[in-house]
């Protein structure tokens, strides 16, 4: 006599999975841009978030057509990006347009790092986007080793430094919506 098979439910996707198979529908319709090289108006001109995940690089840069570089930046985890659109862009992380966080069903930059790397919570080195990944308000960072912080008005490429500071132990900040804090080894 047989035995009735086992009808198996089929396996939920995880979150992780779930937000990698929407990067790469996003990859598909041009609203993000996987790790790589890309020539001068494959990635339109703008801002965009950069994301490190499991086996991904952490450098970004773009080029002038001499060969000179405009702008980049190593990301321990994320930040964001200018894309100026006038020559060579190498990323090694994810590149997202951020009008496509809804589609993600996310907010933010961060939210999206956490998915990725199976991380809640993460107040480690990033270049957070006050308004956005963080409120606005002060902030105390505390080191491991030497520590940097930085408060830009702009994404890599596109601002200018309000304020930064190398410092070993406790250091306090105030930030505002629309600016950026870059903290690095705190």
């Amino acid at each position: 006599e047989e035995k009735p098979k086992k009808e198996t439910a089929p396996k939920e996707e995880t979150p992780k999975e779930k937000m990698i198979k929407n990067i790469l529908q996003l990859v598909d319709s041009k609203q993000a841009f996987d790790s790589g090289a890309y020539i001068k108006g494959e990635i339109p001109q703008g801002e965009y978030a950069f994301i490190t995940f499991d086996g991904s690089g952490q450098y970004y840069s773009e080029e002038d057509p001499a060969g000179n570089i405009i702008d980049n930046e190593n990301f321990d985890t994320f930040g964001y990006v200018f894309v100026h659109g006038v020559g060579n862009v190498q990323t090694r992380g994810i590149l997202i347009n951020p009008a496509a966080f809804e589609t993600l069903g996310v907010t933010s930059t961060k939210q999206i790092y956490e998915i990725l790397n199976d991380v809640t919570d993460h107040k480690d080195s990033a270049v957070y986007k006050i308004g956005v990944d963080l409120p606005s308000g002060q902030y105390t960072l505390e080191s491991y080793g030497e520590g940097y912080v930085e408060i830009s008005s702009g994404a890599v490429g596109n601002g200018e430094i309000i304020n930064n500071e190398i410092f070993n132990g406790k250091y306090s900040v105030n930030v505002s919506e629309g600016q950026y804090l870059k903290v690095s080894r705190a």
